[in-house]
């Protein structure tokens, strides 16, 4: 059942791209592709849903330690967060980009859970309670901060898309939707913002869990390097922005760089390692 609601899900969003791409494209008159895309994605989220409260029914859904998990619940904040920026952004190129990426972060989950379903059939919930209060003081920042930086990735390249069609004045059916430069360069200030707060409070919290815990602070995996290596280009982003001032299309440049070189590393590190590496550290 779980894996039925989930591919129902993730074509449902399949299908709302290939009509964003289709309205950016030829767009309707009447507006029925745009409807039908919206309509395709306000019942792919309720799928999602349903997809996260069936996998949450499994306790040993708690015991997974390769990122599954992790994978799942930015899938499922990104595809809230886009929804509700469609109350506001009523524009088909952000679902273009965005739909795709809750698609990979679906489709890596679902990967990495049929990966180590052998050791689900072992695994326990005992950890429960102790992974609920590293959670909300380091996974929920940790999630917020990855939303935040594909979010941004994609405001930065429709940005970028944008800013070259009305260059070469091919920008009439983008110009119809309502958005503009301004509120791009706006809004991916703001998500830089939230990303470089949330991987702070990531980073703050790591340092005082492994000094109660007398671990080591820092360790050179994959996962405690790569935090604080974005924090450092997140820093860099909003220096640039605010005291250099920069232009808005070097940021959204520099903004794909990072966010892009980022995300990359993720699914290196937990879709081709099949792991977190730092489990350890909390082990």
């Amino acid at each position: 059942m779980t894996h039925l609601v989930a591919v129902v899900s993730i074509t449902l969003y399949l299908l709302a791209t290939a009509l964003f791409l289709l309205q950016l494209w030829r767009p309707s008159k009447t507006g029925r592709t745009q409807r039908t895309a919206s309509i395709c994605c306000v019942l792919a989220f309720l799928l999602h849903s349903v997809t996260i409260g069936l996998v949450l029914r499994d306790p040993s859904f708690f015991a997974l330690e390769n990122g599954a998990d992790y994978f799942l619940w930015v899938s499922w904040v990104l595809g809230l967060v886009f929804l509700i920026f469609r109350r506001w952004f009523d524009y088909p190129m952000l679902g273009a980009f965005i739909a795709p990426a809750i698609v990979l972060f679906m489709g890596s989950s679902s990967y990495l859970l049929h990966q180590d379903a052998s050791s689900l059939v072992s695994a326990g919930g005992e950890k429960a309670g102790q992974d609920l209060v590293v959670s909300l003081l380091h996974g929920v920042p940790a999630l917020v901060a990855v939303v935040s930086l594909v979010l941004a990735l994609a405001v930065s390249i429709v940005f970028l898309v944008v800013e070259r069609r009305i260059k070469r004045r091919t920008a009439l059916a983008l110009e119809a939707g309502g958005l503009n430069l301004q509120l791009l360069d706006r809004l991916n200030t703001h998500l830089v913002r939230i990303g470089f707060v949330a991987i702070s409070l990531v980073i703050v919290s790591g340092g005082l869990w492994a000094v109660m815990e007398r671990k080591s602070v820092f360790t050179l995996d994959t996962s405690v390097v790569s935090g604080l290596v974005v924090w450092l280009l997140l820093a860099a982003i909003l220096f640039v922005r605010l005291v250099l001032r920069w232009s808005p299309r070097k940021i959204s440049r520099l903004t794909v760089v990072v966010a892009g070189s980022f995300l990359l590393s993720v699914f290196v590190v937990l879709a081709l390692a099949g792991r977190m590496t730092h489990v350890a550290m909390w082990s």
